[in-house]
């Protein structure tokens, strides 16, 4: 993430972000308060990064007491957006601080939204959720009179991170570092439809669009799911798999996904960013129905899931790449399937709350990102992408598709899916057999 971050600077790129809006009494002062308790808890919300005098990055955790001031803006309902844009597109200082934001728009005095903003370097979508449900514990005990609620932390990011290096050093990363030299030899990075011309340097500037996906077809997705022994993670990657290979005619083309190292029970609680990138690469060959792409997907992905150890930087190491180019080339396109945070702010029966499911984001940390996302408003297929690789038509084309996908697969899981026939027409053209691959950025 440090790396990151000095690729994009000057530009708020590589965060997080969380937004609930409150309807009732918000009592700010308790609020900050809340925010105090849950900053003295979580040594990421008081930590900054600077290079050592070897040059390797390092944590340093600032001594408790350490406060984030909390903003609180009065605006009018046309105004909320761009308040809350102001907010996320705020650069981030990793040597100084802080790295997590937390504004209050009052929109009336019933309500309020809270816009949160964390930088990735210290925060994952597990971190958000813990952030959220935490600060909403520590609010209502406060505003109950009661004692603070939350168990000790057992376990911080810096203790971690030395376990991790422990168990880490050795025969297990000459173990993992043949595992995804074999797994990836020969595999090419994901060709994409793109129809925007580029610039000269990669931007990152994005957009996002979304479309919903009727509950009927999400059910029957996960009951295929059970009765192939797959998550529905596996099943939605094999859904996108397919989709591209149909745009590119590649059967191998690799996808990244983030996977999480909370892996023991003391790595649940702390905030902080407990992922690493994988590449996930298919094998499409022959002529499979959906059923038979999802056995191979599901195998495969269980034995990347066990190798998830070795960092994306000695992975591009290991494949001889260098360094910026590897982490553009690799991380060009990101496959996700998610849920949103739960919001536990009901509990006096005054306040009432609930996520803000579209925060206001022009970002792309790469060209593409397709995220499969279930909140309280049903589940979502998202596409964000970087207004120079796409334009607005294609990648709401590209959702489309992939929401045909899904119902068709649902519908008939026995469908040769790679068929050209198979189905309705795709929306976006594919790419001739005989094109080449598309420059890297």
């Amino acid at each position: 993430m440090w790396e990151f971050h000095h690729e994009c600077p000057g530009e708020s790129t590589w965060v997080t972000l969380g937004g609930v809006r409150l309807y009732g009494p918000l009592d700010t002062t308790l609020l900050q308060s809340a925010l105090d308790a849950l900053v003295d808890r979580h040594e990421s919300l008081r930590t900054v990064f600077r290079a050592g005098p070897d040059g390797a990055v390092e944590q340093v955790v600032l001594a408790r007491g350490h406060r984030l001031a909390v903003p609180v803006h009065e605006v009018t309902a046309d105004q909320a957006e761009a308040v809350s844009a102001a907010a996320i597109d705020q650069p981030f200082d990793l040597v100084h601080g802080p790295l997590a934001r937390l504004h209050v728009l009052r929109l009336a005095p019933q309500e309020h939204h809270l816009m949160l903003v964390l930088h990735h370097i210290v925060s994952d979508g597990h971190s958000m959720e813990v952030f959220i449900q935490e600060l909403a514990a520590l609010y209502l005990s406060r505003a109950a009179g009661v004692p603070d609620p939350l168990p000790a932390i057992t376990a911080q990011p810096a203790d971690v991170a030395a376990w991790q290096r422990a168990r880490w050093d050795g025969p297990a990363r000459q173990r993992g570092t043949q595992y995804w030299k074999q797994r990836l030899a020969g595999a090419e990075p994901l060709r994409l439809p793109t129809d925007a011309p580029r610039g000269p340097e990669p931007s990152s500037a994005g957009l996002t669009c979304q479309l919903p996906v009727d509950e009927q077809t999400m059910e029957a997705l996960r009951r295929l799911g059970q009765e192939h022994q797959a998550t529905l993670f596996m099943v939605t990657l094999a859904a996108f798999h397919v989709l591209f290979a149909r745009y590119t005619g590649q059967r191998h083309g690799m996808v990244s996904t983030p996977y999480s190292y909370r892996d023991r029970p003391e790595t649940y609680a702390p905030i902080g960013a407990f992922i690493n990138y994988l590449m996930l690469r298919p094998d499409l060959s022959g002529d499979p129905d959906f059923r038979e792409v999802l056995r191979r997907v599901r195998d495969a992905t269980l034995l990347d899931f066990e190798h998830h150890d070795l960092p994306l930087d000695e992975l591009i190491e290991a494949l001889g790449m260098d360094p910026v180019d590897g982490r553009r080339t690799l991380m060009r396109v990101l496959f996700t399937e998610e849920s949103d945070p739960e919001v536990p702010l009901a509990a006096d029966g005054l306040l009432r709350s609930e996520m803000i499911a579209d925060p206001p984001w022009h970002h792309a940390l790469r060209d593409l990102t397709l995220r499969v996302t279930a909140g309280a408003e049903g589940t979502h297929v998202i596409v964000t992408y970087r207004v120079d690789a796409f334009s607005a038509a294609r990648a709401a084309d590209i959702a489309a598709d992939y929401r045909d996908l899904l119902r068709l697969v649902a519908a008939d899981p026995g469908l040769r899916v790679l068929d050209p026939h198979a189905g309705p027409a795709l929306r976006v053209p594919a790419l001739a057999p005989t094109d080449p691959p598309l420059e890297q950025p």
